[in-house]
């Protein structure tokens, strides 16, 4: 019988085996027969072609950051419309998605069934509420309904002094602070001290209970304290003691706060609003020390993202004679410790920053 395992595909392809073709295969064999007779008994085979380099191994990939400009984010009073802000915010998020439809980009990061929690910065100088509206109406696009997306932050108060509408029921988009909540016992926050690091806390229950996936959408400004306040400053106000940590330039704590199971494991984005950066008299609002930059700064690793808002915040800093917000530091040491939290990247060189408009480090 013929055998059709590996190699038997001609067979299979039609092929017959003739009387010539078996006697032609026999004389071969009898010849290479001979061969091997006269060979001498020490000689050996000729080496075997070698077998072609390995492609050389490639690094962990770089942490994406985009960073979009344009002038229609430039404007001051009453600032850009949410419109092109959208518009502009969906550009961002294709490009950090690596597509070709901004609903394909938004769904790689959020599902139709998630809650998802827009945490903005009321605190001081306050994150535009057109960039959080938005927002929100972009991540309506992969089929959320308006209703299981929310803006928040601490207080109702502070999110109105900042301009938002507070909204907490209806088939709208829900804003509303965490002492909202505050009828389920403990001003809003849950039952039990989550301990993570150096902090042990009450964390809201819009990141506790409510929330399946969390998006940070701070506003970009300096902190006296903390050299910036970005992404991961901003989850200071998920927690009821933020007070207690400040020392030490809030380190280890603004990491051991993100390095908490509820921030960790639901955190999928984060936008800053830098349509006015504020790069010193932080983080209360100094409009004399804030600037046109008009940009929005997307990323899914929410330390990659402050290294490029902190190198933003810098170069306006340098070009006003003033010191690098991490002083004699090669980054600010919240971040450092961030990185080895296993939080994301800290190191500049390790980011790709994909720059839309106007080149992301002209800050003049």
């Amino acid at each position: 019988m013929i055998p059709t395992g590996e190699g038997g595909n001609q067979r299979a392809a039609g092929a017959r085996l003739t009387r010539r073709a078996l006697l032609a295969g026999a004389t071969a064999v009898a010849a290479a027969g001979a061969a091997a007779a006269i060979l001498p008994h020490n000689s050996k085979p000729a080496p075997e072609a070698a077998a072609p380099a390995a492609p050389p191994a490639r690094g962990p990939a770089k942490s994406r950051v985009v960073v979009i400009r344009h002038e229609a984010l430039m404007a001051d009073k009453p600032g850009p419309p949410a419109a092109r802000i959208r518009e502009l915010l969906d550009e961002a998020a294709a490009a950090l998605a690596g597509q070709a439809k901004p609903a394909d980009a938004w769904a790689a990061w959020l599902k139709p069934n998630d809650l998802v929690a827009i945490k903005v910065n009321c605190l001081g100088y306050s994150t535009t509420p057109a960039v959080a509206v938005a927002l929100a109406a972009a991540i309506g696009a992969i089929g959320l309904p308006p209703e299981r997306t929310l803006i928040w932050d601490r207080a109702n108060a502070e999110l109105k002094n900042a301009g938002y509408d507070v909204q907490s029921a209806g088939k709208a988009l829900r804003c509303y602070g965490t002492d909202a909540l505050a009828g389920r016992g403990n001003a809003g926050y849950a039952q039990d001290i989550i301990t993570s690091g150096a902090i042990g806390s009450l964390f809201s229950r819009i990141v506790t209970d409510e929330a399946t996936a969390l998006v940070s959408a701070p506003v970009l400004k300096d902190h006296n304290l903390c050299g910036l306040t970005g992404a991961l400053k901003n989850f200071y106000g998920a927690i009821h003691n933020p007070n207690k940590y400040h020392d030490n330039g809030c380190d280890p704590f603004i990491a051991d706060v993100n390095a908490a199971a509820p921030i960790r494991g639901k955190l999928r984005l984060t936008v800053v609003d830098a349509l006015r950066p504020q790069y010193t008299g932080g983080p209360s609002t100094r409009t004399r020390w804030q600037w046109p930059y008009g940009g929005l700064i997307l990323g899914t690793d929410p330390v990659a993202v402050d290294r490029v808002a902190c190198e933003i915040l810098d170069r306006k800093r340098r070009a006003a004679d003033l010191p690098p917000l991490a002083r004699d530091k090669p980054t600010l040491p919240y971040l450092a410790s961030a990185e080895a939290r296993g939080l994301g990247t800290a190191d500049l060189a390790k980011i790709e920053v994909i720059s839309i408009g106007k080149t992301w480090t002209d800050v003049g």
